[in-house]
């Protein structure tokens, strides 16, 4: 009975730890149960199918919800194609060797056929990156809550100002974590990411060279960039030529990153940068524990899922996550006025389809658009009363489950303190921590 006692209190907590870390957004881990019950199934399969044919997709994945969550938060914005007009986020120069759009493109489709207009793709991204990296292990790593919208705005200017560059110093990078609301912890945590996958040579380049006389840069290890020169030779840099981020070790996603960043070689500047500051440097070491840094990364993970979260008239779920959906409400009350909005959304840029319904004063446009512009040109052109309708709030499916304290839950002790910022959390698996082992 005692013990009873305690797995229920034990659950509630975490019940009440997750919702307040969350941060009062309207995520959910059991969002999509009732109105897309296969939801996971459906990701996980196709994401697991990829990985095992190419295990480099795990990074790729990876790296695109990276991309996209920290320009305009989570909502799915680096997927959207460019048009005549705009030069979309996927297009800018930090992004052109991203890939994966396709395996994001086939689940949406899956999804469309199981449970139309109901899943955003921000959400798939989420959960894509997620299950990508879990393959290796086969079991999920972390829990992804669901409920994002798609946002409807995507610019590369924006992709170019506020992605990391992989030659940023400590403070520039504590700088732009903390403006997303992620700290130091977090900041080390997700630069593990760079245990899997690999950078192109202009990436790193300058490091070869660095004050311009052939010289290295002095955080390097002389033997690894020795070696570096001889895959990336400075006199003709080849801009296809690729070397893995985590020597050896670019297909599996464990702890070796930290191994080699204590020994210097960690391939990028912002990978150096980390051992420049004292806490930054005493995380990273405290990474090289694999059941550590799994545990941080996770927690690191769902935080930075849940960046800019898009909801009501911000954000739309997608049909088809390269392109725009818009619907508006206009007057329309005779046939002249439907042939004066469909001469209208004929002459916009980047408008795909459209569709007008007269009874119901209502058009929907697919295209690559921004919402607004064609508000305003719709107003413009036809002299209508135009506002563009808000979709309906879905309510997360939990909401019945709330006193169901039995219902399975991914979580780690750890999620207790992931709303605070503490040197104290990386103890409890630290080497230095006799009890380590009966916590785990």
């Amino acid at each position: 009975m005692v013990a009873n006692v305690k797995v229920v209190l034990v659950s509630l907590l975490v019940f009440v730890a997750i919702s307040s870390c969350n941060g009062g957004h309207e995520l959910s881990p059991w969002f999509h149960s009732k109105s897309c019950p296969q939801f996971e199934n459906i990701v996980r399969s196709i994401t697991w199918s990829k990985v095992a044919a190419n295990p480099n997709f795990a990074a790729k994945l990876l790296r695109l919800h990276y991309h996209d969550c920290f320009v305009q938060g989570c909502d799915a914005s680096i997927l959207i194609d460019s048009t005549e007009g705009n030069t979309a986020e996927k297009d800018a120069r930090p992004n052109r060797s991203v890939e994966g759009y396709e395996i994001i493109d086939e689940i949406k489709t899956k999804l469309e056929e199981e449970c139309p207009d109901t899943v955003s793709c921000a959400d798939i991204v989420a959960l894509a990156a997620r299950d990508a990296v879990s393959y290796q292990f086969g079991r999920s790593l972390w829990q992804v809550f669901g409920g994002r919208k798609d946002g409807r705005v995507s610019l590369a200017t924006e992709a170019t100002r506020d992605l990391p560059s992989g030659g940023a110093n400590y403070t520039t990078l504590r700088d732009q974590f903390a403006g997303l609301g992620l700290n130091y912890i977090d900041l080390v945590a997700l630069s593990g990411a760079h245990t899997l996958g690999v950078a192109h040579c202009v990436v790193f380049a300058r490091r070869l060279n660095f004050t311009g006389k052939g010289d290295i840069d002095p955080s390097l290890d002389p033997a690894y960039a020795e070696f570096l020169k001889t895959q990336c030779p400075s006199s003709t840099p080849n801009p296809a030529t690729t070397v893995e981020l985590d020597e050896s070790s670019s297909i599996s996603f464990d702890s070796h990153y930290f191994v080699g960043l204590r020994h210097k070689k960690g391939l990028l500047g912002s990978d150096a940068a980390l051992l420049t500051d004292r806490r930054a440097a005493w995380v990273a070491r405290s990474f090289q524990n694999l059941h550590v840094f799994m545990a941080h990364f996770g927690l690191s993970m769902k935080k930075m899922g849940d960046i800019g979260i898009k909801t009501g008239n911000d954000g739309e779920i997608r049909k088809n996550c390269r392109v725009v959906v818009a619907e508006f409400k206009v007057s329309m009350h005779c046939n002249a006025c439907e042939r004066i909005v469909a001469k209208t959304l004929l002459k916009i840029k980047g408008v795909e389809n459209f569709g007008t319904d007269m009874n119901n004063h209502k058009v929907v446009v697919t295209g690559k658009i921004d919402p607004e512009k064609v508000l305003k040109k719709l107003r413009e052109k036809t002299g209508k009363k135009v506002e563009i309708i808000v979709d309906k709030e879905e309510e997360p499916n939990d909401a019945s489950d709330e006193g169901n304290l039995s219902r399975p839950l991914i979580v780690h002790p750890l999620m207790f303190d992931c709303c605070k910022e503490s040197d104290g959390l990386l103890v409890m698996f630290s080497d230095e921590n006799p009890n380590a082992c009966s916590i785990m």
